[in-house]
């Protein structure tokens, strides 16, 4: 009889043993569930060499996970649509982790200056500041990153070729100057409207805060040979020979149009404008007489 106790509580002692090990087995697993190792990161890299200047786009990039053990460095891009369209501040070779400071928005750097000018536009072209009134900014509506066209006008007159002289008419009288309108440059973009940031004032104290130069101008992007071209019109409009206007292209429109230029000629004939006859009456200035106002 105390042989059969003895076994029973071995048996007893046994099932008890078994019972605490998978409880223990299954607390472990369900911690090992409940603290699984994570997953690294997901980041945006270059899917190919992008050059300083370029424009980011969405072939050029990819998204991608972090080799394990790899790095994450704290300003890394982890949405590509984020950068797309921004430019590269510097040249990023392909499979480098984008981060913040690879890229900028040339637009809001423009109106910032928290960049120097010179390293928002690629080589093979230049900035030039450029005067426009409202009318010529198409009433204010030309803003930074817009493409424009540019129109001028300019009023000929026969000169002597030797002398360069204005050619009198025969019989006395001064010529009348025959005025033409041409498109001079096509798709140029203006990299900033106004006087950038750093042209103020100096700062003298609180009571006389620095006062920005309130200048109607604004800085395109051209090719050197066409600056030139710009600079004739300043210095040509400066003399009061020329007038300029912009005119404000489609944010779709990539492709250039020739132009016919326009001159009086050119207007009677397309909109058949007939020469008024000449009368032998015409009509003279009302001048008023009393205190009595012209109705």
């Amino acid at each position: 009889m105390k042989g059969k106790i003895i076994v029973f509580v071995g048996v007893l002692i046994g099932l008890l043993a078994g019972v605490m090990v998978l409880v223990l087995m299954g607390q472990r697993s369900t911690a090992v569930a409940a603290d699984p190792t994570p997953e690294p990161p997901t980041v945006v890299r270059a899917a190919q060499n992008i050059a300083k200047g370029d424009v980011i786009t969405l072939e050029g990039v990819q998204l991608v996970r972090l080799e394990s053990g790899e790095a994450a460095p704290p300003t890394m891009i982890k949405d590509p649509m984020k950068i797309v369209g921004l430019t590269a501040a510097m040249d990023v070779p392909q499979g480098t982790i984008i981060q913040q400071e690879m890229v900028f928005d040339p637009e809001t750097s423009a109106q910032t200056g928290d960049k120097p000018a010179a390293s928002l536009f690629q080589p093979g072209r230049v900035a030039m500041a450029f005067p426009i009134g409202d009318l010529a900014s198409v009433g204010g509506a030309v803003k930074n990153g817009d493409r424009v066209n540019i129109l001028a006008s300019f009023e000929m007159i026969d000169v002597g070729r030797e002398s360069q002289i204005r050619l009198p008419l025969e019989g006395g009288g001064e010529q009348l100057p025959r005025m033409i309108v041409q498109t001079i440059l096509q798709n140029v973009e203006v990299l900033r409207v106004g006087a950038w940031p750093s042209a103020v004032t100096a700062a003298g104290n609180k009571e006389n805060p620095p006062i920005p130069i309130t200048t109607e101008m604004i800085t395109v992007l051209v090719t050197p040979q066409d600056s030139l071209v710009l600079k004739w019109l300043v210095d040509k409009m400066d003399e009061g020979q020329a007038r300029v206007a912009l005119v404000l292209r489609s944010e779709d429109e990539s492709e250039d149009t020739q132009t016919e230029s326009v001159s009086l000629e050119y207007l009677m004939k397309r909109f058949n404008v007939p020469i008024p006859p000449k009368l032998d009456v015409t009509t003279d200035e009302i001048r008023v007489k009393g205190s009595l106002e012209v109705r």
